[in-house]
């Protein structure tokens, strides 16, 4: 009953610390709007509350030592809809140094039963591949290949031609990419370069060497460009992260053009736990 309540206690101070205590339980036809003008708050966090049932048995992954530079996390995902949350896949990022460069590889699944006909099979929509980056604060992406597809596991094969290979690279403020067999080219302009599930690795960066703020565009999905994006240092809260143990956590938070603000939360081993937008949510697993 003291780990509940714990529990409880942990999620509802997150909640407070994002002035958003307690949302109403709304339907999904007003829940957006409703969402949108209570949770996306330029001055508050979005709340952990709606996760609660399905963190129901999650326990938070302490460690002695954790790199910045090479580490593998793995998170699970949920999605957000008004005040409840549904299991929607998993997450993996891993990093690591070769020559002068970050490598990242990614693995990003996530339930894909409702676009496929067939409901007595469990299908994935499976994105995978790696990132070349250079080594500065915003880890900017220098070229990239990434697959995605529909398949029953991580390692099956792509169902009804869903399988779609993307290579990429960025020079001189312009990206080049390949997809489907075409070629596509974007520019960004003279300002560095980030890529969406990079950030995760650019806010642990930041908490470790103490940066404020950055100014950047970035690559989301590997075919689009977001300009403007600014990602700052918001607060620093403590949090009784189980049995007692406080935990300081550095809160980041990511606005700029076509995209839903997001929060990052990172602890005190320079570790992205937790991050929530209007829309979805990742929870580091291990």
């Amino acid at each position: 009953m003291k780990k509940i309540q714990n529990r409880r206690n942990f999620l509802k101070k997150i909640s407070v610390v994002a002035g958003i205590s307690q949302l109403p339980l709304i339907s999904w036809s007003v829940g957006f709007k409703t969402l949108f003008n209570i949770g996306v708050n330029p001055e508050g966090e979005f709340s952990l509350l709606k996760l609660e049932k399905l963190l129901s048995g999650y326990k938070f992954p302490f460690t002695e030592q954790f790199s910045t530079v090479s580490f593998k996390s793995e998170y699970k995902l949920y999605n957000l809809y008004g005040n409840n949350a549904v299991f929607a896949g998993e997450f993996l990022l891993e990093s690591r140094m070769k020559g002068k460069n970050r490598w990242f590889d990614f693995l990003n699944w996530r339930l894909a039963d409702d676009g496929i006909k067939n409901k007595d099979q469990k299908f994935k929509y499976i994105v995978s591949g790696n990132v070349k980056c250079k080594t500065d604060s915003t880890f900017s992406p220098e070229k990239w290949n990434v697959s995605s597809r529909i398949s029953h596991s991580e390692e099956g094969v792509a169902f009804g031609g869903t399988g779609i290979i993307n290579e990429g690279k960025a020079t001189r403020g312009e990206i080049s990419l390949k997809t489907a067999g075409k070629s596509i080219k974007k520019t960004f302009g003279l300002v560095p370069l980030s890529w969406k599930w990079g950030l995760l690795a650019v806010v642990q960066n930041m908490a470790e060497s103490s940066l404020h703020e950055l100014r950047f565009s970035m690559l989301d999905e590997f075919d689009v460009i977001h300009k403007n994006q600014t990602l700052k240092n918001r607060k620093k809260v403590s949090l009784d992260c189980g049995d007692g143990h406080l935990i300081d956590f550095r809160v980041f938070k990511l606005t700029g053009e076509g995209i839903i603000p997001t929060v990052y939360w990172v602890d005190n081993m320079n570790r992205t736990v937790f991050v929530i937008s209007g829309m979805e949510a990742f929870v580091l697993d291990k």
